[in-house]
Formats: C-alpha cells, sequence, structure tokens
C-alpha cells in the first residue's frame, strides 16, 4: 500500500525494501470515538476492493453505520448493539470471548494481524485515556514487530507509525493546512528528518522522555507550492507522524 486517501488529506507511504511494503489491506474499526460518516463511507470507497474490512466490538455499529458489514467481528459483544452483535453471531461473523477476559477488544482483534498486511484503524481515538493508551501501545508494538507502517484515523486526526527506512508525506487538500504536524517517537530514540514545515529537522534525534516535537505547523514557502507537502523520513527507530485537522 503506497497511497491513503482521507477527506483531509493524502498519504503517502515510501520504503527503502519493497517487501516492507504490503498491498493487501485491512481495515479495522475499533469501538472509541466514532468517526464520522461521511467520512467511513468515503474512506472505504477509497480503498482496494479486495480490502478486508474487520471490527473490535462496538466498531461493528460504526461500519453499519456507514452501510459496511465486516467479514470478521472480535470481541465480547459488551458495547455493540445487542441485535447487530446476534445478527453477525448468527451469520459467523463473530469470534466470541467472555467479558471477564485478560485483553481488550482490539488486543484480541490483533492477534488476527497478518504480517503480509497493510493495517489501517479507525475508531481508536477518544474515550477513556486508558483504553486509547492500550489501542496506541499495541498497535505501535506490532507495527515495531512488523517494521511497517501502520495507521490510525479519523475526521479529526491522523496518526501514522513510521518504522526505520521508511518515509511518510502527507499532502493537504488544495487551499488548506493541518492544525498540527507533531512527531512522537515510539522507540526510546529515534532519528528523523522533516520537511514541509516551519521548523523542519534535518536527521534529529528524538527522545521518548522527551516528547518535545509538536504542534508544528507547514511552512508559508510550502503552501506556495503547487503540490504542498510535509514530508517524514525515520532513519532509525520508530517514530509516530500526527497531523492534527
Amino acid at each position: 500500500m503506497d497511497t491513503l486517501k482521507f477527506p483531509q488529506g493524502t498519504v503517502t507511504f515510501q520504503a527503502e525494501s519493497p517487501d516492507a511494503a504490503p498491498e493487501d489491506v485491512v481495515f479495522a474499526v475499533a469501538g472509541g470515538r466514532k468517526p464520522a460518516r461521511e467520512w467511513m463511507k468515503q474512506v472505504l470507497k477509497s480503498l482496494p476492493h479486495n480490502t478486508t474490512v474487520v471490527a473490535a466490538d462496538r466498531g461493528l455499529d460504526y461500519l453499519a453505520d456507514a452501510g459496511t458489514i465486516p467479514s470478521l467481528v472480535v470481541g465480547d459483544g459488551d458495547s455493540a448493539e445487542k441485535e447487530s452483535w446476534e445478527a453477525a453471531r448468527k451469520a459467523g461473523l463473530t469470534k466470541d470471548y467472555p467479558r471477564d477476559k485478560d485483553y481488550t477488544d482490539l488486543q484480541l482483534l490483533l492477534e488476527q494481524m497478518d504480517d503480509g498486511r497493510f493495517w489501517l484503524f479507525s475508531g481508536v481515538f477518544g474515550g477513556r485515556f486508558d483504553h486509547l493508551f492500550s489501542a496506541f501501545q499495541s498497535i505501535g508494538a506490532q507495527a515495531l514487530h512488523q517494521k511497517q507502517a501502520m495507521v490510525l484515523a479519523d475526521e479529526r486526526e491522523i496518526c501514522v507509525f513510521v518504522p526505520s527506512g521508511m518515509t511518510v508525506s502527507f499532502y493537504p487538500p488544495e487551499g488548506e493546512s493541518p492544525v498540527a504536524v507533531s512527531l512522537l517517537p515510539f522507540t526510546d530514540e529515534s532519528m528523523v528528518s522533516l520537511e514541509g514545515v516551519k521548523w523542519p529537522l534535518d536527521r534529529k534525534i528524538l527522545f521518548r522522555d522527551i516528547p518535545c516535537s509538536v504542534s508544528n505547523v507547514m511552512s508559508e514557502a510550502e503552501l506556495e507550492k503547487e503540490m504542498p507537502r510535509v514530508r517524514l523520513a525515520c532513519h532509525t527507530g520508530m517514530t509516530v507522524f500526527y497531523i492534527a485537522g
């Protein structure tokens, strides 16, 4: 997967090794903040026709609201609508777990991950901080283990886990720019280069315990170009490329 098109902008991926950019896509929807219906519809329409759509618990309802039925639903069914969960179960789409369990529904969904696929997540942001932190850490650990980019997104935020050897660019719609561009080192140290912003970085080492590279913005010079973009290259470690707005 080398391009993701969102209503708020396009994200492109360039890997040093072709093997680091799988073509098969999985769109996974969790039960956090509900993605806007029209945003979800547009994203689903833009994804490859053979994209696998899956859900963790209440993500089933979010997909149903966008007119899509997932091929797999994982969880205990405690937050999804009872009728929709039972319908999915009768259709053989659910992988049920007891409510009293050691792992979250999203973590159980992550167990289904295939190293040969590109994963896009939605329904992860918002809600309780403990759920968000658990999801962020769990997905990041998978991205680091598989050495491939993974994306969390909804209509408000885009969050890309960028491992070493990967370059990610964000192109906003014409006449627009993101509210904020931030880099959050996931590993203890991560060397990065950042272009197209007011405060660029050139092979700068970021430290996880001092996440200070936040609230950057696109530069005026970049916005005057025909196709303005923000470009992040991760040289070592893994950094999260965050875009708000």
